[in-house]
């Protein structure tokens, strides 16, 4: 059975224990490390090449590639830098679409959705309709915003939903302390605390517009819920 099977048939809770609740949250702080650090370095790289005071702050998009290109005196540096950047946007995209396509999924199969969204292949047990809808829809985003625009608007998604996480963190531990946890957040309360401030301080930098488009979208998504996720909730079944 593959893992895409394994994760569209089973419980979230018994697949978290089953793909290892322990190992999980700790690959993630691992490579959250890692990533900062190479970020850090390439920073480092990038202000030694050239004074940060002459970098282009209209054209950020294709830095990089114009820091390495200054400082090797040639173009074919920039070439593969924007080369990385182009693999490296199409990894981002793809894992947005398969985290976005497993949570519709759970969301279908808790009742907040419609029904179409949990529906799986048959032979292959990943949700086909649903990933094609996610791709549809992100495919006409993409079409019709401007990258900056969508980046942003992505951006304060991301954050709003990470600060929800970190107060859910400390509800969940204030609230039922007794659930068993494969994983504890190390130096409670202080981490989901910070995190959840950082993730706040963040947002704020993002432009109006970027707010607006958040403030429309978070009010389509009450209007669904009210509509439909509230009268077909199981959780909301099972408490009343």
């Amino acid at each position: 059975m593959t893992l895409a099977q394994r994760l569209f048939r089973t419980k979230p809770t018994e697949r978290i224990v089953a793909e290892g609740g322990h190992d999980l949250p700790l690959a993630i702080i691992l490579s959250l490390a890692i990533v900062t650090a190479v970020y850090v370095l390439v920073a480092l790289a990038a202000v030694g090449a050239m004074p940060w005071t002459d970098f282009d702050a209209e054209g950020t998009e294709a830095g990089l590639a114009s820091i390495a290109d200054l400082a090797a005196g040639a173009t074919w540096p920039g070439l593969i830098v924007s080369f990385g950047a182009v693999i490296a946007i199409a990894s981002v995209v793809l894992t947005v679409i398969y985290g976005q396509t497993c949570i519709l999924f759970a969301m279908s199969r808790d009742g907040l959705i419609p029904r179409v969204f949990q529906r799986v292949n048959p032979r292959h047990q990943v949700p086909v309709a649903n990933t094609l809808i996610v791709a549809l829809f992100i495919s006409v985003l993409a079409g019709l915003m401007p990258l900056g625009q969508l980046a942003e608007a992505t951006s304060i998604g991301t954050l709003f939903a990470f600060a929800i996480v970190n107060v859910g963190v400390l509800v969940l531990r204030h609230r039922s302390p007794e659930l068993p946890r494969s994983f504890r957040t190390p130096l409670f309360p202080a981490t989901p605390v910070l995190g959840a401030i950082f993730c706040v301080i963040v947002m704020a930098g993002l432009a109006g517009v970027t707010w607006l488009a958040f403030g429309l979208w978070m009010l389509v998504g009450l209007i669904c819920y009210f509509l439909y996720g509230y009268g077909h909730s199981r959780l909301n079944a099972e408490v009343t």
